[in-house]
């Protein structure tokens, strides 16, 4: 049984730098004000931040984002530190997206990716987690959750945070927030850097990414995970023993077989979709276990009793990962778009291949303006 290891530091982006507590169990006495720290399982170790340092620097981008730890303040690796499966996400701060008195909206989603280092220096994106949403109100210091489903990671992977962007007049500049939502999840931790690489679209798995020019030098992502191995990791895992299908983890309650397994499909998280100036759109999927991936057809119709196509593409994505399909909308669902306010009812429709109504999914949802 592998012992928990003691937490180290994570990614950042920097303003002022507050005092540091150096214990993870002080960071905890902060994550668990009214509640007892759940007690550590053998299998299960805990790396990057140790979320004491507060939360107060933000950073804002336009275009699809993902920020990862170069180096912690005292030497510490911000790889991940055993392969296994992360059970868990916690970050520290939040979403600055509707600070003005009528102001709402803000785009919050993000994404965990892993990210593997080439012998070229470039990083190449293994997986991407389904979609998260980052806290927009409450205390500035919260501390928020998440759980994974089912995201394999190898000794010595890279863990990013990764943000689709801003709610942000990326046209014309007319929101509130022309550079994008200002994400507070950083803090200034003297000796600890942040790299980060920006691009629209180009931040999906199999996507290879090289750090922008240098910066985040003395920052901290206050973002802290942790990775299950052996009984604590589903067995398609690198390391992992625990088969949902057949016997239950050590300790645990059974788990019922199922009598016949769900065809794979992807499944459309619920997610705020905008719209550029230009009629460009990006529609989040995730994939569901089962074959390497997930191939097929997404469909945007329009409303009526007889549903017109407004725009389509094919998309290809790894199994248990979240991919972002980008469509553009035809001229005339754009004219459509402007004539119902910029705010059009839509339904999203995706078929997995081999396809059939077992592998057909779709959603309502909402088409806006970027910037309002």
């Amino acid at each position: 049984m592998g012992r928990v290891h003691a937490a180290e530091e994570t990614i950042a982006t920097v303003i002022a730098q507050g005092p540091r507590r150096s214990a993870l169990a002080a960071g905890a006495v902060i994550a668990f004000a009214t509640a007892a720290a759940p007690a550590a399982r053998a299998d299960v170790s805990t790396f990057g931040s140790d979320l004491s340092a507060p939360a107060n620097q933000t950073e804002a981008r336009q275009a699809d984002t993902a920020y990862w730890q170069a180096g912690f303040a005292g030497g510490a690796s911000p790889l991940a530190p055993t392969a296994g499966q992360i059970k868990s996400v916690r970050l520290k701060g939040t979403a600055l997206s509707a600070p003005k008195p009528g102001v709402s909206g803000g785009e919050t989603m993000w994404h965990l990716q892993a990210l593997h280092q080439q012998s070229d220096g470039t990083l190449k994106i293994l997986r991407t987690s389904q979609a998260f949403s980052v806290p927009t109100t409450g205390d500035s210091q919260q501390i928020s959750s998440y759980e994974p489903e089912n995201f394999c990671v190898d000794r010595g992977d890279i863990l990013a945070f990764n943000t689709v962007g801003g709610w942000d007049g990326v046209v014309d500049q007319s929101g509130p927030y022309p550079r994008g939502t200002p994400l507070q999840l950083f803090s200034r931790v003297p000796g600890g850097s942040v790299s980060q690489f920006t691009g629209a679209d180009k931040t999906n798995n199999g996507d290879v990414v090289r750090a922008d020019s240098a910066r985040g030098a003395d920052q901290e992502l206050l973002m802290q995970l942790t990775v299950g191995t052996a009984g604590d990791a589903v067995f398609h895992c690198p390391g992992g023993l625990f088969n949902p299908y057949k016997a239950a983890p050590p300790g645990g309650t059974p788990v019922i077989k199922p009598k016949s397994k769900a065809p794979q499909k992807v499944t459309i998280p619920k997610q705020r979709i905008t719209v550029s100036r230009r009629g460009k759109l990006v529609v989040a999927l995730f994939c569901q276990p089962g074959a390497a991936q997930c191939s097929g057809s997404l469909r945007l119709l329009s409303n009526h009793s007889t549903p017109r196509r407004l725009a389509s593409r094919r998309y290809t994505i790894a199994a248990k990962s979240t991919g972002k399909v980008s469509l553009t909308l035809s001229p005339a669902a754009r004219r459509m778009f402007v004539r119902s306010g910029k705010r059009l009812a839509v339904k999203i429709v995706a078929e997995t291949a081999p396809g059939g109504a077992e592998r057909i999914v779709s959603a309502a949802m909402t088409l806006r303006r970027r910037g309002g």
